[in-house]
């Protein structure tokens, strides 16, 4: 058989010479590369086809590629870099055998790379390589053919006997394995662009530099069902030239099926340039504000995700709202429902999921976790709230009273306390109280509460005549509600029982209570105003904490609907400025 082998020297070939060779088989157009190898060559000739060895160091110099020019979109640059070095590169080529690729070591410095999310949706990367024509398909498939029949062992009958499997033999050939040793990344630069929203957004990332450590496609020998073993990776950059970018971790490129872990930094990216998504997604841009984020993926080889987006916005503002955006979202609100009294929202948006359902996608998902915060600002607000009350939620959102009464219960307070806590640390919201009332379902309790009210002022009345202390606040004890009630029954204007002698008649104190409750008349007015008393003793309650006039309002008092599940209360509404 034939055979070869030496030193192969080569400088600077023009790669770019052969593109006609593969032109049709890429998206991009080729304007130089030039290569270099230095090394060592073997090759045999075997009756199962050619036997190759390969070893030395190369290098891929000044590659510049760029996108192919279209009827819908000019040429642009899309890949570049200075230099790839692959030191103690290796090819095995062996028939019914693996391909064998090693790298000791790889170096790559000033590259440059264009990454745009196209008006369609697709990112451009993706269609760096051409789909396959139908008719290279059936050549290929032909080819194949040829190559069996002309293996060794086989024959004629046999292969027209199960053809399919034969095929299958040479399509399901053993995959490579390929061995990397650490590879460089050295001062690159990304340019981001989005074309898929309008108006479209642009990003850059410079100074990438960053190193991955070992990493190889070959699973421990005997165990096929063992992981690959996972490279560690560091990254480090800039964000739109002031934001810092920190990406460190363990992956594995090679591994089938993925998995990785990995956690991702930012801090202080300035917000303005996001505000083309702002407007599509929310209807308003920003004006200013800044943005660091943390965030861990982590993915294990059964498709499993687990993924933490920890957001901290500093001094969040909108601007008013575009007309003819897609969408209107309260963002204003709920910024001013999150933000702390120094201005910063602080974001959790766990995401969990399985790449192996074809209905995960995570960039929907994490969008739908964002819009689910902002819906809330306008469905549930108060619950937006809850970690700075410590505990509660929508029921915050009212201040439930007794029947017909106007007095906060405790429990009333204590949910105003950490409402007024929570105005407190988020200044730029406003609060609007509603007082509402129903006269089917307090009728009875107004009447109670009238007659409480009487025996209060006797009380009262009691105590200035004896000289004591007097304050408008009294309360009656179980001991001095009898007599308390009995004097305000004989002082009572109404129709009362007498004795043959034209007295009054001494009756039980249920009796009494009967008698008082019936002369009490409830009528639609007084509910108005039992609405209104309640919305004013809330409001003065909160003004008390200390919180400004200016962001206390008094909204229009409700007469509620009849309604089995109504309960007494004052309605709480949040707005923003």
């Amino acid at each position: 058989p034939v055979q070869a082998q030496g030193q192969l020297v080569v400088s600077r070939l023009p790669v770019q010479a052969f593109e006609p060779y593969f032109a049709d088989a890429v998206n991009i157009e080729l304007l130089r590369a030039d290569a270099s190898f230095k090394g060592k060559v073997a090759y045999t000739q075997t009756a199962n086809g050619p036997q190759v060895q390969v070893a030395g160091d190369g290098v891929l110099e000044e590659f510049k590629a760029r996108t192919v020019a279209s009827a819908l979109a000019p040429s642009e640059d899309l890949l570049d870099w200075k230099a790839l070095n692959l030191r103690g590169l290796g090819l095995a080529l062996e028939p019914a055998k693996a391909t064998r690729v090693d790298v000791k070591e790889t170096v790559l410095t000033d590259f440059f790379a264009r990454v745009i999310v196209t008006p369609e949706g697709r990112i451009n990367l993706q269609d760096l390589l051409r789909k396959p024509a139908e008719t290279s398909a059936a050549a290929a498939t032909v080819n194949a053919t040829k190559i069996i029949a002309a293996r060794p062992h086989s024959t004629s009958a046999t292969a027209s006997k199960d053809p399919q499997t034969a095929d299958a033999a040479v399509v399901q050939a053993p995959a490579a394995i390929v061995n990397f040793g650490p590879l460089s990344l050295i001062n690159g630069k990304v340019l981001f662009s989005d074309r898929f929203i309008k108006p479209n957004y642009t990003a850059n990332l410079t100074e990438v530099t960053g190193k991955l450590s070992a990493f190889s496609s070959e699973v421990p020998a005997g165990n096929v069902a063992a992981p690959v073993n996972m490279a560690d990776l560091e990254l480090r950059g800039r964000a739109e030239g002031t934001a810092s970018l920190e990406v460190v971790g363990k992956l594995n490129p090679l591994a089938k099926p993925l998995a990785l872990d990995i956690t991702g930094k930012v801090r202080d990216l300035e917000l303005p340039p996001l505000s083309p998504y702002a407007i599509k997604y929310a209807g308003y841009g920003i004006n200013r504000g800044k943005m660091s984020v943390d965030v861990n993926y982590i993915v294990l080889p059964n498709g499993q995700l687990t993924a933490r987006n920890k957001l901290v916005l500093n001094q969040l503002s909108f601007g008013d709202k575009v007309e003819g955006a897609p969408a209107s979202l309260p963002v204003k609100l709920a910024a001013a429902l999150l933000a702390d009294r120094n201005g910063v929202i602080d974001l959790d948006l766990p995401i969990s999921g399985s790449l192996n359902d074809p209905q995960f996608s995570l960039g929907p998902v994490i969008a739908r976790v964002i819009l689910n915060v902002v819906t809330r600002a306008i469905t549930a607000p108060f619950s937006l709230l809850a970690n700075a009350f410590g505990g509660g939620g929508d029921e915050l959102g009212s201040v439930s009273f007794a029947p017909g009464s106007a007095r906060l219960t405790p429990e009333g307070k204590t949910g105003l306390d950490k409402v007024a806590r929570a105005l407190t640390d988020r200044p730029a919201l406003k609060l609007t109280v509603v007082g509402t009332s129903n006269l089917d379902a307090e009728r009875d309790g107004f009447k109670r509460e009238r007659l409480m009210d009487m025996v209060r002022a006797e009380k009262r009345r009691v105590t200035v005549k004896e000289a004591g202390a007097m304050s408008a606040d009294i309360t009656v004890s179980a001991a001095e509600y009898p007599a308390l009630l009995k004097d305000v029954y004989q002082r009572a204007d109404m129709a009362k029982p007498r004795n043959l002698v034209g007295l009054t008649k001494d009756l039980p104190d249920a009796e009494m209570e009967k008698l008082l409750l019936d002369d009490i008349r409830v009528s639609d007015e007084a509910m108005r105003e039992l609405a209104v008393q309640r919305g004013v003793v809330v409001k003065d309650y909160l003004a008390a904490a200390n919180l400004p006039a200016d962001r206390l309002s008094l909204g229009a008092s409700k007469t509620a609907a009849p309604d089995p599940k109504w309960t007494p209360r004052a309605e709480l509404n949040l707005v923003s400025p």
